[in-house]
Formats: C-alpha cells, structure tokens, sequence
C-alpha cells in the first residue's frame, strides 16, 4: 500500500478532527498541543501509543503520587477519605501521560460494578481500582479470574456467604449476566450450579487477606453450560469462555463504550472475532482505533459524554488544576466515582441528561467560567486572528474546548453573544464578563455533551 511520510494510507484523512475524535473517545479529551503531536505522529503511531500507555507528548509531565497531590493547594491528602480518592482519580483522568489506560480504568469500574457505600473500605476500593488500571488493556479472562478473588467484590457480591451446602447465588449469577454472557445465555440451574463451583472462598477482613477453606468448597460433580466436572473457580472461568456469547457480550460492550450507541451487526461480529483471536483487549481496541469505520462521520458526536469526560475534558482543555469541587460536580451530574449506583453500573446514554444532571453540568460550566483566569481569556491561542469577527471567536473557542463541530444554530447563537458583548468593544471589564459569558456558552452547548 502507497503511504505518506507519517505513515498513513494515501486517502485517509489525519487532521485535527479526527484526532479530537480519537482523543475524545479513546481518552478524556486534549489540548492544542496533545493535537498538534499527534497530528505529526500520524494514525499507526499516536494509536500504538494510546495501546501501549506511552506518552503522545515528548516532554509529558509525570503524575504526582497521592501522598504528593495537594487539591485546593491545601494540605496533604488522605487516603482513607473516599472524596480525596475520588479528587485524585479525577486528577489522573486529567492528567495522566497514558489516557486510554485511565479510560479503561473507568470502562471496567462500570463493567465490575463495585460501591463503597456497601465495601465500605475506601482503601479496598483503590486496590480493585489498581488492579482495573494494572489489567486495563490485558487479558480479560485474567483480569476476570483476578476480580473473583478481589477483596472489593468478594464483600459486594457476598462470595463470604458462598459455602458448602448453603451456596450464595450473587457472584454466580452477576459473573453470567453482567460480567461475560449476558441475559439469556444461561439458565438458573448454570447459576446454581456456578455457585456451588465458587464455594470455598472468603475475605477475612480482621487479617486482609483472601482464604480458600477446602472444607467449606463443594467438591461434587456440578454440570454448567453443558459441561460436567468437579468445577471449582478456576474451571468456570474456563467453562465461560468457552461460550460464543461471551466474545460477542464484550464485544458489544466496547462497542457501545468507544464507538456507537447501536453498533450494526456486521460491526460487532467483526470486533467479537478479534476478541476471541486476540491475547489482549488493548490488542482489539488497536484495531478499533485504526479502523476507517471508527472514524466515520455517522459516529463522530455521537454518543452523550459521561460526566467524568465531560469534567475531566473541561478541566483539561482549560488547563485548570483539579479541586475537591470538580468532583463532588460529577456527583450531581450522576457519577460518583467508586460508587456506581448498583451491580449493573451506571447505564448511561441519555440518562446523563435527566433534568437535574443537565442542571449541574450548567452549573458546573458557570462555576468554570469563573475560575478561568481572566489573563487566559485573552490569551493569544484564544484569540483569533480576524478578532472582529463574532463568527471566528465561536469556531475558536469551540475548538479550544474540544468540540470539532459546531450545528449552525449553535454557530449562530454564540456568534450573536459574542457580538453583542465584547467583540465591538473597548471596555477591558466588559470585555472579560462577555469573555467568561462565551465560555460558559460553549460548555452548556449540545455540541458539548457529545463525544
């Protein structure tokens, strides 16, 4: 195949747009200059760095440690504190050198769906959010095997009540639906069976460490999904992906998370095929990410941002430093980090944009304008270079935020502001208020809600 200097196939199209794309699903967000590299790099490269966690910029800034990280400049952070946890993963999602690792960080966060309202141990919930982001992009079925026996979900999921001859169904049953097959898939006796497969395990919280008691695991003959054997954990796991649902459920899945709401058939059998071939998710999500059809217009925009893109994104095309603030917002906007709302994780979509989370990405695009600081407004990358004209400051300003694409009521709208505010005028104090008027503007867009 004929390819460019940067490694690109000739007809395909590497620009600013499709980058912002890129950036936006397979991380949270950019800024000019994350752009501007890897618009140089070219498709093949900025993707293998994204897959690999390696920095898109050369001289990227290395993530503070938690016990370095001070949030409203204040003192030291502490650990056990589940609001410090959720403002340093808010850090990272902003911050860190490898956006597409922290991104499935939260993608599995969602998938294995764990609260501390029931754990209650904030520092058990960080060690299975370490164990997301240590497995992100690696094997699933290891990463499976290795949530059965993490602490977080053995409380949330009961597995301690799960013994010989009393089997408790939670795990068993969450392990089918939510965790690799799917409703439909299985049958309540697979269920019964599973869990009698998983008796022997438990958390002993007074010496915080997993334990497998031989006596209290049921060794008979269970039969599961139409095979028989004396199944203990380990051989479920097997059992399980032996199952054609379970490339096509997680397929969906990543499908829905990065790419289209409704992905058609063709596209999910083709993504459910590599990750029944392919050793690694990040493996599969390379492919993905260099597909033509992942960037295709009908999908550009197209999917209603998560509250943790839409604050993280923000706050990392406004280079502004995350407070304690930001995110208790993503609360109100209806994630809270370390805390999704039940076993089937937060479902997404529209639900985003009920009355009140829509209220408090509002207010949290007012509170934003406000904390800009007002040398920023006027600096020269957010200046365009016909400043006389209402029409270039909206398609900056919207650029700057991370929107690649304005409707033309929208255009029309922040132009009109613009005009009417500071563009015509000389007044420095009014100049400023219509500048922090057309940033609040901008981030209550609808453009701005869509990734």
């Amino acid at each position: 195949m004929e390819k460019t200097n940067g490694g690109e196939i000739m007809g395909f199209q590497w620009t600013d747009r499709e980058v912002v794309h890129l950036l936006l699903r397979a991380g949270f967000g950019s800024t000019k200059e994350e752009v501007a590299a890897c618009v140089a790099l070219g498709r093949e490269e900025t993707v293998r760095r994204l897959v690999a966690g390696e920095p898109l910029l050369t001289n990227a800034p290395m993530l503070v440690p938690f016990d370095q990280f001070h949030a409203d400049g204040k003192k030291a952070m502490d650990p056990l504190q589940l609001a410090d946890q959720q403002t340093y993963w808010l850090y990272r999602m902003v911050n860190s050198p490898a956006p597409l690792i922290e991104k499935m960080t939260l993608f599995w966060h969602g998938h294995f769906a764990t609260a501390n309202y029931k754990v209650k141990d904030t520092t058990l919930m960080v060690g299975q959010n370490e164990l997301f982001r240590k497995l992100a992009l690696g094997n699933f079925k290891e990463l499976l095997t290795e949530v059965g026996k993490d602490p977080a979900m053995m409380i949330w999921l009961d597995v301690n009540q799960n013994k010989k001859g009393k089997p408790n169904e939670n795990y068993a049953r969450e392990v089918m639906e939510l965790f690799t097959l799917g409703i439909g898939h299985y049958t309540e006796m697979d269920v019964k069976e599973s869990a009698r497969a998983f008796t022997g395990w438990a958390y002993n919280k007074n010496e915080h460490q997993i334990q497998y008691n031989a006596k209290q695991h049921d060794n008979d003959s269970k039969m599961i999904l139409g095979e028989s054997g004396k199944f203990g954990a380990d051989e479920v796991i097997d059992v399980l992906f032996h199952q054609q649902s379970l490339p096509t459920f997680l397929a969906t899945k990543l499908l829905n998370y990065f790419a289209a709401d409704t992905p058609p058939d063709s596209w999910v059998q083709s993504i459910s095929e590599l990750v029944a071939k392919k050793q690694t998710i990040g493996e599969v999500l390379q492919v993905l990410f260099l597909s033509d059809e992942f960037y295709a217009d009908t999908y550009r925009m197209s999917l209603i941002k998560t509250p943790a893109e839409y604050v993280a994104g923000i706050l990392k095309c406004c280079k502004l430093s995350v407070a304690k603030g930001h995110a208790q917002a993503m609360r109100k906007m209806g994630q809270e980090l370390y805390s999704p709302p039940d076993v089937a994780g937060w479902r997404g979509g529209a639900t985003w944009l009920t009355t009140n989370c829509l209220l408090a990405r509002y207010q949290f695009a007012e509170s934003i304008a406000k904390q800009v600081n007002g040398q920023s407004l006027t600096a020269a990358e957010f200046t365009p270079e016909q400043s006389d004209s209402p029409l270039e400051w909206a398609k900056l300003w919207a650029l700057r935020m991370g929107i690649p694409l304005l409707s033309e009521q929208t255009m029309k709208s922040l132009s009109s502001y613009a005009s009417d505010t500071f563009v015509h005028t000389k007044q420095p104090k009014q100049q400023t208020a219509g500048l922090r008027g057309l940033l609040q503007l901008v981030l209550i867009s609808p453009e701005a809600q869509m990734t």
